[in-house]
């Protein structure tokens, strides 16, 4: 009875994220990693987009990059370079299999964790914190850069564990762009406003 009333429990839960990232993958099964007799429900391109941006953030969480300011100008040329790759696999240009669908996502995920977290940040703050130290952040991420490139050879681990790592970090990812997306279009609509109020408080001030 127990037993019957996890697999339950644990049927309705997976159903339910099932329904959740339907709205963000075609959730193709012949494309999507099985794992411990489990099917992930994104393709395996999505995987490594949403397993790059959970490790890029919890990366600069921990590291507590993102409150450093923005990168410098050669992580930022990378993190582009990752982004316009993404297209070549995306738009099925190439398709070489599983791995280099898994790794485009990757770096593609990881890219935009790299760019938009440390953004945001600097606006909600609205200065820049003078250049951090260039060789560290520049060695830490090539150091993480490579992590996530290995990714695919290893991936995925036949392990219950695993598969509920990779949703996690998956979950992790979409929750911090949701977020940064939010916080972003509340300092726009915020600044839009005072700029409005402004602008007509300086017309009236003129005129009188």
């Amino acid at each position: 009875m127990t037993i019957s009333y996890k697999y339950e429990s644990h049927h309705k839960s997976m159903n339910i994220v099932n329904y959740l990232f339907s709205f963000l993958c075609g959730q193709n099964a012949l494309r999507s990693f099985t794992i411990a007799g489990e099917v992930l429900p994104f393709c395996q391109r999505c995987t490594g987009v949403y397993m790059g941006l959970g490790i890029g953030i919890i990366y600069l969480l921990l590291s507590r990059e993102a409150w450093k300011g923005l990168f410098i100008r050669s992580i930022i040329y990378v993190n582009t370079i990752c982004m316009l790759i993404m297209p070549v696999f995306g738009f099925h240009l190439i398709d070489p299999g599983p791995s280099w669908r898994l790794w485009s996502g990757l770096i593609f995920g990881n890219a935009i964790a790299f760019l938009l977290l440390p953004a945001t940040v600097v606006l909600c703050k609205k200065t820049i914190t003078p250049t951090r130290n260039s060789r560290v952040s520049l060695c830490c991420f090539f150091v993480l850069f490579v992590f996530i490139s290995f990714i695919p050879f290893w991936f995925p681990i036949q392990s219950a564990w695993f598969y509920f790592v990779v949703l996690i970090l998956s979950l992790l990812g979409i929750f911090g762009v949701v977020f940064c997306l939010g916080a972003l279009s509340v300092i726009v609509t915020r600044r839009t406003i005072f700029l409005i109020f402004m602008k007509g408080y300086v017309d009236g001030y003129q005129k009188h």
